[in-house]
């Protein structure tokens, strides 16, 4: 497993997929996974997204559109990151457009406590204008 993490003029790579990416910039902070949101990825997308949390962006992304496969876990780890960010006035925008995320969350009902966007760009759009907004 490896995770990548993008500051303006740095970037490091550790280890091999499934991956983690952060990338950060004046505007935004975006957490993107990559492969599947098992158990072993939990623990770390966690960690990554508490030290990002701590650095309190201005808005946090986190993107899911590259994952295989969304643990129940998973999806709990995304929802304290989003309860977290909400508490501390980050705004924030999980994006997902594959049924490994949107089958589950919409099983679970999770679709009206998400902030959810189906691409990067609406999400980052809606959150220069200050909106959240909703996808079912």
């Amino acid at each position: 497993m490896h995770d990548t993490i993008t500051r303006p003029g740095v970037a490091f790579l550790l280890e091999a997929p499934p991956w983690i990416a952060i990338t950060t910039t004046a505007e935004r902070t975006v957490v993107a996974v990559t492969g599947e949101l098992d158990l072993p990825v939990t623990d770390r997308l966690a960690a990554r997204l508490g030290e990002e949390l701590d650095l309190a962006p201005r808005a946090l992304v986190i993107d899911l559109t590259r994952l295989a496969f969304c643990s129940a876990r998973g999806l709990r780890v995304v929802l304290d990151a989003v309860a977290a960010a909400r508490a501390t006035g980050i705004a924030v925008a999980v994006v997902a457009d594959g049924r490994a995320v949107l089958r589950p969350v919409e099983a679970l009902e999770l679709d009206d406590v998400l902030p959810l966007y189906r691409t990067l760009a609406d999400a980052e759009d809606r959150l220069e204008a200050g909106e959240e907004h909703h996808v079912r």
